[in-house]
């Protein structure tokens, strides 16, 4: 069954990414870089906070969704320091490499945290495996907005968004996926 009511998570996904799209349209967060990335990580918090099946207090919460903004800003902190690491990578392969430890970075913080608050039981395989998924997620989405202009920073984390969720939805409702997937494999 899961510890989240995932149709409900999903469509409060949805109504954020309209919010971004909305957002983005209006030009309202284009000179707040800082505030952008809070806001991604916040809207996806309080997407699962809303999702949850078992009751929970307000304030642990509101300590997830901003524990989850926070983590959102220090991914885009690994970016800048990304950039910086990879200057020697040509242009297009460097925004690549970076997405992609921004992209695996924070699905593993973000996983990290979920494991902390609501799910103590997911294992660091399957964090691994969903930040594997989000990688791949943004880098086809990266690609794909390469060829629209109409698709910005609000289509890279909403196609994160889904991607991380999809991997969580996954790995709650079948927690011994990646378990008997080792077993076959011997």
């Amino acid at each position: 069954m899961g510890h989240f009511n995932y149709t409900r998570h999903f469509s409060v996904l949805g109504a954020a990414t309209v919010v971004l799209l909305l957002l983005q349209y209006w030009g309202l967060l284009s000179d707040w870089l800082l505030a952008s990335f809070a806001l991604n990580g916040a809207l996806h918090a309080l997407s699962l906070s809303l999702a949850l099946r078992s009751p929970q207090g307000i304030a642990r919460k509101l300590a997830f969704i901003a524990l989850a903004a926070a983590l959102s800003v220090f991914t885009m902190y690994v970016g800048i320091v990304g950039l910086v690491l990879f200057a020697v990578v040509p242009g297009n392969e460097r925004l690549y490499m970076v997405l992609g430890l921004c992209s695996l970075s924070g699905a593993i913080t973000y996983g990290s945290l979920i494991r902390m608050f609501w799910v103590r039981k997911f294992s660091p395989r399957c964090i691994l495996a969903m930040a594997f998924v989000c990688v791949l997620a943004t880098a086809l989405g990266f690609f794909i907005r390469s060829y629209s202009e109409a698709l910005g920073g609000w289509w890279l984390a909403s196609v994160w968004w889904f991607a991380f969720s999809g991997g969580l939805c996954f790995f709650d409702t079948h927690p011994d996926a990646l378990r008997q997937a080792k077993y076959n494999a011997a």
